[in-house]
């Protein structure tokens, strides 16, 4: 039986996974883009995947822990197997939304709605909203700062804001974009505080693209007085 401190190294690692987002070697954005073309391109590039990965999460906590798990990516449906107890998240990135079931060993599907998307996942601070991408689709969005580099990449700060406070968690969301639509980095604020960081740490070659995609990234959750907590770092190998 998982003890609960690896229970949620494996819920952070399903957020970590959903926040995988690959750097093709797609046609770049010319010219200076708008919010909504530059979250359009993200939501892009992830539908056309197809890759299987095997990777680990590790914590360099007290104790050290070393998590290994299985990511799909097919087009539109995004699959993370975990286990112990066995358990999956099954991601479909839609048009106009996203949806996301969750599916538990006995092979029993669960819808997750609207209403349980702020929920905790396993009683964690991670919640059903965080898997499902939402901040993507938000329509209002704006580009905050043009040509920042991050990691030698030049890429545009993008804030996206719920529509209502009713609709997130969050009150923002400020996202690094490339010009051919990876995601570099997210920061994630509630009551006019950051509270997540999720940064990209190294990419790697695809095998059968020309392009890149994610090899190691870094989550950072901020406590109450928003300092940094201890980081957990995941791994990817195709």
């Amino acid at each position: 039986m998982a003890c609960p401190k690896q229970v949620k190294t494996r819920i952070a690692a399903a957020l970590l996974l959903a926040l995988l987002l690959p750097f093709p070697a797609a046609r770049a954005i010319s010219e200076a883009p708008t919010a909504s073309e530059l979250l359009s391109l993200v939501r892009l590039n992830e539908t056309a995947q197809n890759h299987d990965f095997n990777g680990r999460l590790q914590v360099n906590g007290e104790t050290k822990i070393v998590i290994p798990f299985r990511l799909s990516m097919r087009g539109s449906t995004i699959i993370y197997q975990l286990t112990n107890p066995p358990e999956a998240f099954v991601l479909h990135l839609l048009e106009k939304g996203a949806r996301l079931n969750r599916v538990i060993g006995s092979g029993k599907t669960e819808k997750i709605t609207d209403v349980k998307l702020d929920d905790l996942v396993r009683g964690t601070d991670i919640s059903y909203e965080d898997l499902s991408l939402k901040f993507l689709y938000w329509n209002n969005a704006n580009v905050e700062k043009e040509q920042e580099h991050l990691m030698t990449r030049t890429c545009w700060i993008v804030q996206a804001v719920p529509s209502s406070k009713s609709e997130s968690q969050y009150d923002r969301v400020r996202l690094w974009i490339e010009s051919t639509g990876g995601l570099l980095q997210a920061e994630c604020y509630a009551g006019g505080k950051l509270i997540r960081r999720f940064k990209v740490t190294s990419v790697q070659a695809a095998h059968d693209t020309a392009g890149y995609i994610l090899k190691s990234m870094r989550i950072q959750r901020m406590d109450e007085s928003g300092k940094d907590r201890p980081p957990t770092q995941l791994f990817l190998e195709q």
